[in-house]
């Protein structure tokens, strides 16, 4: 199951605490155990001071103790490394099936913008990523989104074989109220060809709907027509999406490189929390 064994990261920055509040939620969707991992950036002029730090060891036996007490069965690693690729290694040694991560570390959240160690696991990781996104409060401090995020789901359609795959590892994720399918038709040669595309694909999103109607979803569709980025976030303000899942996928893509440009610009820029599935 998707969410049975997690990979969740901190790098004791208030975003990365904030992301701990958010493990709770996940257990009615089947999370029984947590991996809970540091790793101290030797890129890091602090790393040795860090290290040696006993403060950190106490934050984890304590955020371990809380957790366990919650249910959970919890692993620590501390490890040394740069994060993004011992984030990956731990994830794969463990065989954990997500990594769940903040869209930020340390440092002033800006929302345009993903942390570079969240966007090189995103990027380079074969395993799925959760990025949980934080908002503001009016007070000036942030927290995370935490809105009970797989009650709501949306779920970008380009009939592409990683979208499928990616549709039958969703259905296996109980508790989920609510499906959203969104197909955006980015190209065309003329108007007649625009109208015949939106027509067929109507009709595709239309027997998948029906799919997940008799699995017992609530489920909406919508073609829309322009930039895909733009028009997915669109809905999935406009419907209040409680989460965002991709499947990376994009023509032009080099693998392990780069990633779709589509996932690219919603992992930085929705205010929803984003779930990508690498294509295999």
């Amino acid at each position: 199951m998707l969410l049975e064994k997690i990979l969740l990261c901190t790098d004791f920055s208030a975003p990365s605490e904030k992301l701990l509040n958010c493990i709770p939620e996940l257990q009615d969707f089947g999370l029984h155990e947590v991996i809970l991992l540091h790793v101290i950036d030797t890129d890091s002029m602090e790393a040795e001071e860090e290290a040696l730090d006993q403060k950190h060891e106490e934050k984890l036996a304590s955020i371990k103790k809380e957790l366990q007490v919650s249910g959970f069965t919890v692993t620590v690693r501390v490890v040394f490394g740069i994060p993004s690729e011992e984030i990956i290694r731990v994830a794969e040694e463990e065989m954990v099936s997500l990594i769940i991560l903040g869209s930020h570390g340390k440092g002033y959240i800006k929302s345009q913008y993903l942390g570079s160690t969240t966007f090189d696991v995103l990027r380079l990781s074969q395993i799925p990523l959760l990025i949980e996104k934080y908002v503001k409060l009016e007070d000036g401090e942030i927290t995370a989104y935490c809105q009970k995020k797989f009650s709501k789901v949306l779920i970008p359609v380009d009939f592409s074989e990683a979208c499928i795959e990616m549709i039958e590892k969703i259905k296996e994720i109980e508790g989920i109220q609510g499906i959203i399918l969104v197909s955006v038709i980015e190209k065309s040669e003329s108007h007649q060809e625009l109208e015949n595309s939106k027509k067929e694909w109507q009709e595709r999103l239309n027997i998948m709907e029906e799919e997940f109607v008799n699995l017992g979803y609530k489920v909406e569709s919508f073609v829309r027509e322009g930039v895909a980025s733009k028009n997915i976030m669109e809905v999935a303000e406009k419907e209040e999406a409680t989460l965002i899942a991709l499947a990376t996928r994009g023509a032009g893509t080099i693998e392990e490189l780069l990633i779709g440009s589509t996932i690219d610009a919603i992992a930085r820029q929705s205010k929803n929390p984003v779930l990508v599935f690498p294509s295999r």
